[in-house]
């Protein structure tokens, strides 16, 4: 792959397919089928915990369950992953998920579905830790941008397709189990084809690490750029995971049954579509601020004009403003932590990175569901929305540019050194 990438008689565009066709069977197609069972199942954590006579406010907070789960675990999976190895690591993740997902299924009270939600996100964690892990690991420096924007793409479209199958599946009758048991066919199926489409020839995926490097001191060794660039990560984390609990509530506030919140939730998603990878030029060649900043504005902007949305399509004006903003970054949260992330010890870094971006992606809804509870469903947008702006200064100022990047505003140079 790399030697494809350094030689001379290929252009910069033929060099970039060759470094990242090879990921297409093996990350990109298994994640884009595991996505879209997770996009079935993210409109409908609200009424599912409806059904079980939830509250507007314990609804809410089930879907931040969903993040707290994936960011408790995403230290111990940067053990697993550390211990086991790449490969190991994704059985663990998917029979997690599974067994999380068969407890939605059966769940009689919403102690139990909080209890089941928060077993499928660990298994989440683990899972994408892998995936990120091995991108990380395999993605040569002079496309990085373009292949983690592309699996940011992968799982922006399984975000559309999910949605769209549930709302197929479920018929009309707002059968929320239907979108549980799409997801689990989607993990055993998208799974399947992780193995039979896998590089055997590739050990590293394999390997067990002996590595010991403690989350503390992963933070000392890289204060600086967890200061800069994980203030980023987190804004932008705030402001995604609050969308995923912001649209399904406000569509409930005024009325709307759950396959209407998942149509809005779908085609907020399809406008995400169409800009993932050139996110991933813009990232690659004028750097993440570019790509980073425009994301954290339209995020915020959009929460910010929830309350005004009173009907259906007003609501999805809305929500496509949120989802063009959430196009703009498309993976550029995985990509400042491949940036920063070592050669020794990046299953550790990379695990204290996720631990950050998911809490974020935990807090989103944790700030709704307080706002609801302490004051007025219609003060949740607006309250995340302007942590947005302020998380948008701090970008502004502050992001870290990976060092050949820094300071250039042209296409990435061929001999371009890794961070």
């Amino acid at each position: 792959m790399e030697k494809g990438l350094s030689g001379g008689a290929q252009s910069g565009d033929e060099a970039s397919h060759l470094g990242i066709r090879p990921l297409w069977m093996q990350v990109y197609l298994p994640n884009l089928i595991v996505a879209t069972g997770q996009g079935a199942m993210l409109p409908i954590l609200v009424f599912a915990a409806k059904d079980l006579h939830a509250s507007p406010a314990v609804a809410t907070g089930i879907v931040a369950v969903n993040g707290l789960g994936t960011m408790l675990f995403d230290l111990p999976a940067g053990r697993i992953v550390a211990r086991l190895g790449e490969w190991w690591s994704a059985w663990i993740g998917t029979c997690m998920i599974c067994a999380g997902l068969a407890g939605c299924l059966v769940a009689p009270s919403v102690p139990v579905l909080a209890v089941s939600v928060f077993v499928q996100a660990a298994g989440w964690a683990v899972w994408s830790l892998v995936r990120m892990t091995h991108l990380s690991r395999v993605a040569p420096v002079r496309v990085r941008g373009r292949a983690l924007s592309l699996f940011g793409g992968v799982i922006r479209a399984g975000n559309v397709l999910g949605p769209f199958l549930f709302v197929v599946a479920a018929a009309g009758h707002a059968d929320t189990s239907a979108a549980f048991l799409i997801y689990l066919a989607c993990v055993v199926v998208g799974f399947a084809w992780l193995i039979v489409a896998r590089d055997r020839t590739d050990h590293g995926a394999a390997a067990a690490r002996s590595e010991r490097i403690r989350p503390l001191q992963v933070v000392r060794d890289n204060a600086r750029g967890l200061a800069t660039s994980g203030t980023g990560s987190l804004g932008i984390s705030l402001l995604r995971g609050s969308r995923a609990a912001i649209i399904p509530l406000w569509a409930a506030h005024i009325g709307l049954d759950s396959s209407s919140a998942a149509t809005i939730y779908a085609f907020s998603s399809v406008i995400e579509l169409a800009f993932f990878y050139p996110a991933g030029i813009v990232s690659d060649r004028w750097g993440r601020r570019a790509v980073a900043l425009p994301c954290i504005l339209l995020l915020s902007v959009g929460h910010l004009l929830v309350p005004f949305s009173h009907t259906f399509w007003t609501l999805f004006a809305v929500a496509l403003v949120i989802g063009f903003g959430n196009a703009m970054g498309s993976g550029i949260v995985m990509t400042m932590g491949a940036d920063l992330s070592p050669a020794v010890g990046r299953a550790s870094f990379l695990a204290v990175w996720r631990l950050i971006s998911d809490g974020g992606t935990a807090a989103g809804p944790l700030v709704d569901s307080a706002v609801v509870a302490i004051g007025s469903i219609v003060m949740a947008g607006p309250v995340v929305g302007a942590l947005g702006l302020v998380t948008a200064a701090v970008v502004a100022v502050g992001l870290q540019e990976p060092p050949h990047l820094a300071g250039r505003a042209r296409s990435v140079p061929e001999s371009a050194p890794p961070p």
